[in-house]
């Protein structure tokens, strides 16, 4: 380019562009063009082309947003993990991803007739098969059928997903709940983060919009209000009460907010909980839907742990909760999201995933669709997996051969989530140092680290938070990658992490939880703190790695960081 307008400048032709040619001026000079030319090229070369998109040029917006759980960690780990393929001896053989619901990446297998279905619909040949079972070549055969342009799954579906996908979502919502639910106010979404995306898109409009999140929280909640230049409201889960809802705490911070200026529009509920892994109780629904309906707040429920029940509570939905209650609490504005990637499906890779809306403003409700149209439609596949995840073999309409494999294959995979749930609760207890509330749902433990001043001081020392701290050395020495709780946000002064129950091998999750509790004995001792003391039974007291003799945690003092 910069010869170009040298040559055309010495020609005595001008670009239109310029009002005169450098050439010209330098020929007036007696400079030569050519040569200055060369000179500007080979310094534009040494110091490397300007880029247009950098750091300083990115919104505030994209750097602000952060995302845990494939963070920093989750780099060196998969740093580690190309240096054990290459040879390198690291102190462990394995790098276990235990920091990440993703269920199939640990071995868990997949259903039968949910791989049956998808594979005659993506290739219709299979239809003719007799290696798959009719069942599943019946369900295929009917949603190819549906689909505008038969045996073209591939083709772009309606925006808010195909009628005979929406149609089995509202049974099966109507069968779990009791209350009618309206086609119409179904949308497909690739995953059920595509549709909070959507929702929080419509409700943030600028820093004055509020959207009230749990907090730990799932990182997803603060990653969006940050790019959608929102503000965060935080309600605080009682770690002490098995991260119930704290109502008083709910209340407080929502009027700190309103007192500021801000307008909160929404509240976020995760049920069962993430990272938290606890099952809410009708109780503290009904007392949510309550104070939004007085609110006016659009309550946005995450129910994608809904099958993942493993203790005595069961699951209750947002919206048969709400229903339940009656006038005048069921006109509250209600989006609740399920997803393909949890439960006991874990098709993560597959995005299949839908939200219903509820009481919704039809204008708004008209934008909305609006939106999901730009993305023209959710994918096909997808939205295939979401029908057979609602809509599974039954008795009396499937064959009992059909049947019986698909309720033992749910069986085996619900019962290892259920044992290996336990098995980590347990351990995770039987550590000094940690301590860590029962795991009644979903995929997740998230343990309270009692880091001592000396590991405190050590993190800071290092630009580190102390449990990112912590989760660094966790996985240099054995592997395991689990998510630091800064991450999830916390409370100040604890510290915690997030550790999944997916590696599908009980045996070896047993190994690795054993590993893990050998890492601890070190940590703890490193940073072994002889001059204190604890009060807890299940807080450590450094003293116990350090001397075989038992010493009585009743009449201790714990340090100020615990």
């Amino acid at each position: 380019v910069v010869f170009f307008f040298f040559f055309q400048a010495e020609d005595g032709i001008r670009d239109p562009l310029w009002s005169r040619g450098l050439g010209d001026v330098y020929k007036r000079q007696g400079i030569n063009a050519e040569y200055m030319g060369i000179i500007m090229i080979r310094g534009l070369i040494s110091r490397g082309f300007a880029k247009v998109l950098t750091k300083e040029t990115l919104g505030q917006n994209v750097l602000n947003a952060e995302y845990a759980v494939r963070g920093a960690i989750v780099a060196k780990a998969e740093e580690l993990g190309a240096r054990l393929k290459n040879g390198e001896s690291l102190p462990f053989k394995k790098i276990l991803y235990c920091n990440i619901g993703n269920p199939l990446s640990l071995g868990q297998p997949t259903f039968t007739f949910d791989r049956e279905v998808i594979s005659c619909a993506m290739n219709p040949l299979l239809l003719k098969s007799n290696d798959i079972s009719k069942d599943a070549r019946d369900r295929a055969a009917a949603f190819i059928k549906s689909v505008e342009y038969p045996h073209s799954l591939g083709a772009y579906t309606a925006s808010p997903g195909l009628p005979i996908v929406r149609e089995s979502i509202k049974k099966f919502i109507e069968a779990r709940d009791g209350y009618p639910t309206n086609i119409n106010n179904l949308f497909l979404t690739n995953g059920a983060s595509d549709g909070v995306t959507t929702m929080f898109q419509m409700l943030i409009t600028g820093p004055q919009d509020g959207i009230m999140i749990p907090i730990p929280q799932y990182p997803l909640y603060s990653a969006l209000i940050s790019l959608f230049s929102g503000t965060l409201v935080p309600y605080y889960l009682d770690e002490s009460k098995g991260w119930g809802l704290d109502m008083e705490d709910l209340a407080l911070n929502y009027k700190k907010a309103y007192d500021q200026g801000k307008k909160i529009k929404a509240i976020v509920v995760i049920n069962p909980g993430n990272p938290t892994g606890q099952v809410m109780t009708k109780s503290n629904l009904e007392d949510i839907v309550k104070f939004c309906y007085e609110h006016k707040l659009v309550i946005c429920t995450d129910e994608v742990y809904q099958t993942n029940i493993y203790g005595s509570k069961p699951f209750v939905s947002m919206k048969k909760v709400m229903h339940d209650l009656g006038a005048p609490y069921n006109q509250t504005e209600l989006v609740s999201f399920h997803s393909t990637s949890k439960g006991l499906l874990g098709e993560c890779g597959l995005r299949g995933g839908y939200m219903e809306l509820e009481n919704l403003d039809p204008f708004v409700q008209g934008q909305l669709l609006k939106l999901r149209t730009i993305t023209l439609c959710p994918n096909s596949v997808g939205q295939l997996t979401t029908e057979v995840m609602v809509n599974p073999p039954k008795a009396g309409v499937n064959s009992p051969e059909v049947v019986e494999l698909y309720e033992k294959e749910k069986e085996m995979i619900f019962n290892g989530l259920k044992k290996r749930s336990k098995l980590l609760t347990d351990k995770l207890n039987s550590i000094p140092g940690l301590s860590a509330n029962e795991l009644e749902g979903a995929m997740y433990s998230f343990p309270r680290v009692h880091l001592t001043d000396s590991a405190v001081k050590a993190a800071k020392a290092k630009g580190m938070a102390p449990d990112a701290m912590y989760c660094v050395d966790v996985l240099e020495q054995t592997g395991i990658v689990v998510v630091p709780g800064s991450g999830f946000k916390q409370r100040d002064g604890t510290h915690h992490f997030r550790i999944t129950n997916l590696i599908f091998q009980t045996e070896e999750f047993a190994h690795a939880l054993e590993s893990f509790t050998e890492f601890n004995k070190k940590f703890f001792a490193k940073y072994c703190q002889t001059s204190h003391q604890y009060s807890h039974p299940k807080l450590i007291n450094c003293l116990l790695y350090t001397s075989p003799s038992p010493r009585d945690l009743s009449t201790s003092r714990m340090p100020s960081s615990a």
